[in-house]
């Protein structure tokens, strides 16, 4: 964890879809394949044991191993059968708070962003002292404050194989962390069609974000080509993250006491990757997804972990 911050936080080469086709292709010559933007609406259960996934469509796929990778919270709340959720292990995972909801602002920018300030480095801009801040009060759309932190990222400047340069074209995200009450009317509302209330507090938000950016780092203002705005809706709509959480369940003693955040689900043949089984952040789902590997299929994971000597 600390050492991949010590090297400048890995990225992708070529970009974060690499991690997709890198992904899919490892399956695909392993003999398997991929559905993409296919809802699942259910894990199907019978007599104790994970034995296949509903679509949306209603069709269903039956495999001897399911893993979820979700998140554990979400997989309880929202795939596991009405009979399951009943449970005393699943009523403790769900009791547990989910985290901080987001929303984020993102950037497109032309030219030499380099000479203008920005770096592959992460930039945190705080406006408070206050470590129990629960997120940016977005409730009164028309009086909006500053947010009370700001994290900018520069992505494209993280991908050594980027065109740099005067013509050159590049990415970045502005985050802040956003309560997801102000949100959860609009839940079950069409992506891209919430309504005119909605659209109006995202012009709001994006302005307001954009002028702190500005005030932040000026020298990029001139940079700026393109704005675009997400909102834990869509966090919420595109991983079904409880409560539009960036990072899971909430990283509480609680959490960490909870003896059902393991790969093992008690359900036989059902299994959990993720964050919630390793760690918070990008580094403890990697470990999360190599303790369900592992869990799965003990016997082919342990010589491949010995070989790489962990």
């Amino acid at each position: 964890m600390v050492r991949h911050f010590l090297d400048g936080a890995w990225y992708p080469v070529g970009g974060a879809g690499e991690l997709a086709r890198t992904l899919l292709a490892t399956v695909a010559q392993a003999g398997g394949w991929s559905r993409i933007s296919t809802p699942v609406q259910e894990i199907v259960v019978s007599n104790g044991r994970a034995v296949g996934v509903r679509l949306d469509t209603g069709e269903t796929i039956h495999a001897p191993r399911i893993i979820s990778a979700v998140g554990v919270g979400a997989t309880v709340r929202r795939l596991l059968p009405e009979s399951e959720r009943a449970t005393g292990w699943a009523h403790e995972v769900m009791s547990l708070a989910p985290g901080p909801a987001h929303a984020s602002l993102y950037l497109g920018l032309k030219g030499d962003i380099r000479r203008a300030g920005a770096s592959p480095a992460n930039e945190w801009f705080y406006d408070t002292w206050d470590m129990e801040m629960s997120g940016w009060r977005v409730d009164a759309p028309d009086a909006l404050p500053d947010a009370p932190i700001l994290y900018c990222s520069f992505l494209s400047l993280k991908d050594p194989h980027r065109e740099v340069g005067p013509d050159a074209y590049h990415t970045a995200e502005v985050i802040t962390f956003v309560p997801w009450q102000a949100f959860q009317r609009w839940r079950g509302t069409r992506w891209m069609r919430r309504g005119a209330e909605y659209d109006e507090l995202k012009v709001a938000l994006t302005e307001r974000l954009l002028k702190q950016f500005r005030a932040c780092m000026p020298a990029l203002a001139p940079r700026i080509d393109r704005v675009e705005l997400s909102t834990p809706l869509s966090t919420d709509f595109f991983t079904r993250a409880v409560g539009g959480s960036i990072y899971g369940l909430e990283p509480t003693p609680a959490r960490f006491r909870c003896r059902w955040l393991r790969p093992h689900s008690p359900i036989r043949d059902l299994y959990f990757a993720g964050s919630e089984v390793g760690t918070v952040g990008v580094m403890g789902a990697l470990n999360g997804g190599m303790l369900a590997a592992t869990a799965a299929a003990p016997r082919r994971a342990l010589p491949y972990l010995r070989r790489l000597r962990v």
